[in-house]
């Protein structure tokens, strides 16, 4: 069969709008729904037989298990092999397709200035070289800039945590959650289970993207537009 990258693209995008859609979805229900409710009750044991199922044959089980013993360390803190370090992951993948649709959207309406000039060498020196003798042009600077902002202030939220927030690395001695399995629990909602699957969505996304965009030679930010139908510009 011919590969597609544009059509692999709209697929993955589509699933992440419903998955994206799904997670905002109240979870009060309405007298219309009870019915339909007492039948799921009545079917959760058999669900939850096959997530423990799934769970059980789950292979990140068994390396969460195994970093957890040969790097204490490092497992002891949420970091390397770890749910923790998974759920942050997509957290960011989220955001990095958020950042990237908008960095779309804004090169697609001439929204960053002067986005073609390449930046003086003798006014920047070393900064404006991205090497081979090429230049930066001010897009990407300003591209470059925005993600190194908000780096810093991740790195800065990984140290130093409010009490409220959720914190990269972890104390040690905490209780990790249990690894998700192939196929997370599908709740609707603000619930973990929802941003879990968001995540690995947008991880796969992003996937998507870069691999149609150095199959077709196009830019990032084209190949993203096409995957949305030239929705941005």
């Amino acid at each position: 069969l011919p590969f597609h990258p544009a059509s692999m693209l709209r697929s993955t995008v589509a699933l992440a709008l419903v998955a994206g859609a799904s997670a905002f979805v109240p979870a009060a229900m309405g007298p219309g729904l009870t019915l339909r409710a007492q039948g799921a009750a009545q079917r959760a044991p058999a669900r939850a037989g096959l997530s423990s199922l799934s769970m059980a044959q789950n292979p990140m089980s068994k390396a969460v298990a195994d970093f957890a013993e040969s790097s204490p360390e490092f497992g002891g803190r949420g970091l390397g092999v770890t749910t923790n370090a998974e759920r942050w992951n997509g957290r960011h993948a989220m955001f990095g397709i958020f950042f990237m649709v908008m960095t779309a959207y804004f090169k697609g309406h001439g929204l960053i200035p002067d986005a073609d000039k390449v930046l003086d060498i003798n006014q920047w020196g070393p900064l404006a070289s991205a090497g081979f003798n090429q230049g930066i042009t001010n897009e990407r600077a300003i591209i470059l800039i925005a993600h190194v902002h908000v780096l810093v202030v991740s790195v800065i939220a990984a140290i130093a945590p409010f009490g409220f927030q959720d914190t990269l690395v972890k104390e040690k001695g905490y209780t990790p959650e249990a690894p998700a399995g192939v196929m997370p629990p599908f709740k609707t909602g603000l619930t973990a289970e929802a941003e879990l699957i968001n995540g690995r969505l947008a991880m796969l996304g992003i996937i998507s993207i870069v691999t149609a965009s150095l199959f077709t030679g196009t830019s990032v930010v084209d190949t993203i537009n096409l995957g949305l139908g030239k929705i941005l510009y």
